[in-house]
Order: C-alpha cells, then structure tokens, then sequence
C-alpha cells in the first residue's frame, strides 16, 4: 500500500509541474474583452494592409491583360481596374491580348531564356560546389590568405562589377550572337556566396564519415561524388533553386549585351519589353499595356509553374540551407 500510494502521490505531482510548465510557456496573453478584441482588429488591419499591398499588384497585371486595347488607343487618360466593355465591343475580357503576346516570339525567348537558366545552375554548382569543397579541406598552404581575399570580394556588389565584366566580353568579341550564351553565363558563373554555403556544409560532415570512407578504400573524388555530395543535398537544391531565379529575372546584364531588342532570341525580360508596341508609323513608339501585361504573365508563368511544383522542395531546401543531411 505505501509503495502504491508514492507512485500515486508522484505522478500528481509530475501532472502538476508539467501543468504549470505549460502555463508559463505560453505567451502573456489578457484576459479582458477589450484588449483581445483590439489586438485582433490590430492584426486584421495589418495582414489586410499587406495582403493588398502583395495581391493588388498581381491583381492589376491580370486585370489589364484583359481589358480591351481600345481603351488605350482611344481614352489613354481612362484608367480601367475592372475588365468592362468599350462602347458597343461585345465581350468583356478579352483573351486575345493573350494571344497577340504569344505571337510576339514568346516560344523562342522561353527557349532561350530556359536554356541560358539551365546551364547557368549547372555552371554555378560546379564552381561553388569544388570551390566550398576545396575550401573544407583542413591544412593546405595558403588556405588562410586566399580565404580571407575570398570573404574580402564579398563586400563587392555585382552591380559594381558590371562595367569591368562588359569591358571584358566586349574584347573578347562575346556580344555577338554566337557567343551570347557564353557571355550571359560566364561572368556570374562562381559565386562566392554560394561556395562559402558549400564550405560551411561540407565542413558539418563529421570526421569519422571521411575516415571510415577512407578505411574502405574510397579514393578521395569517390569520397566527394559518392559520400560528400549526397550528404549536402538541401544546400544543392537551395543553390540550385536560388540561381534559376536569379538566372531567370535577371535584366540589366541582358540588356547590356542585347541591343537588338527585336530579335526573336531574347531573354524573357527583354521580350517583354519589346512586346505591345504598335506597328503603326502614325503612333511610333505607343505601347498596348493589355498586350504588355499579357506578356508579363507568360513571363513569369513558368517561374510559377515551377513553383507549385516544388514548393515542397523549396521550402524544406532553404530552411535547411548549409547543412549537411544523409540522403
């Protein structure tokens, strides 16, 4: 009976502490009517603030690739945040625009556009991945003085950097078309951000994977393919996810180089913004905005697309950026 009673008598008081760390865990929170009601209206009123901030944005691209182009073309003052009919036009929203946006060459920039992103994510990610690896390695002559100009250049935005990139490809003769891929790829190929992500995650590998990899008779390449590489899957994705944006929204290194904004192989950004102009010679330089706003959501479409597709992935990858995870 006495040993009944303790194990009773210790369990109510483990029910009570646990109870009372529950309680002091939770945030200070009033219990009057009128605070609670206050904060809610307070938090409404700012995600509705920022809510209308993001979407209206979104919601106006996509309200004015529907809207008729003779609102423009006949009452350019009249600004239209709803679709409707001008005078005796038939239909409301009008799809077309849509598809004058794709007759614009819009398959060729996607095409281009999708190979210069592909091959700049795997041009980035060899460079940081050999770079950050070569930078883990432990004891190499020089590792400390290179390391250090190596997180010296990181104070330099690539802004700064472009008129000297633009001075080098313009010598080299890479602005014309047949090496226009080459010149829109090279000169952001390494990253230096990225390889000090690769270092950090290589570096969180623990010793003894390497050393039982060794004792196995792993050469060092097959340690890095093999062992290190899958090990630092979440930064390769996050490298990877991070650069084909970048890649993808990238202008003013386009249009540096491109001149020649009518030539049906553009990058995306460019194309939109040489689509919507009318032909005619009496309105030399007017721009449809329906049209041009089309041409924005094909634009991002594809980003979109990805998007919801791997938003899973993207997620988990950036909120486990820099480590290093089996599998």
């Amino acid at each position: 009976m006495l040993l009944t009673g303790l194990k009773i008598r210790n369990w109510q008081e483990k029910h009570y502490l646990n109870s009372k760390q529950e309680l002091m865990s939770k945030p200070y929170s009033s219990t009057s009517l009128v605070p609670k009601i206050l904060s809610m209206i307070f938090k409404v009123a700012v995600l509705g603030l920022f809510s209308l901030l993001i979407i209206f944005p979104f919601y106006f691209m996509i309200s004015q690739s529907l809207t008729s182009i003779q609102w423009q073309s006949n009452k350019p003052d009249v600004t239209i945040l709803f679709p409707r009919r001008f005078d005796e036009d038939d239909k409301i929203f009008h799809f077309e625009n849509i598809r004058k946006a794709l007759e614009e060459g819009y398959m060729q920039s996607l095409l281009f556009t999708s190979s210069v992103t592909l091959v700049s994510i795997l041009v980035r990610l060899f460079f940081s991945m050999t770079l950050g690896y070569a930078l883990s390695i432990k004891n190499w002559k020089g590792k400390k003085t290179f390391f250090t100009i190596f997180l010296a250049l990181m104070i330099l935005p690539e802004i700064a950097l472009l008129s000297g990139q633009y001075k080098v490809i313009v010598t080299l003769g890479w602005q014309t078309k047949s090496w226009l891929v080459l010149s829109l790829i090279i000169p952001f190929a390494a990253s230096i951000f990225f390889s000090f992500m690769y270092k950090n995650a290589f570096e969180a590998i623990p010793n003894s994977v390497k050393e039982s990899a060794m004792l196995d008779g792993a050469s060092s390449f097959r340690y890095f393919i093999n062992i290190a590489l899958p090990m630092v899957k979440s930064t390769t994705w996050t490298v990877a996810i991070l650069t084909a944006f970048a890649s993808w929204n990238s202008y003013t290194w386009p249009s540096l180089l491109i001149s020649d904004t009518n030539s049906l192989w553009r990058p995306m950004n460019l194309w939109v913004f040489s689509t919507g102009k009318d032909a005619s010679a009496e309105r030399d330089g007017f721009v449809f905005v329906s049209i041009r706003m089309a041409a924005t959501i094909l634009a991002i479409l594809p980003m979109f697309i990805a998007y919801f597709a791997l938003r899973r992935r993207i997620m988990a990858a950036i909120s486990r950026q820099g480590n290093a995870t089996k599998g």
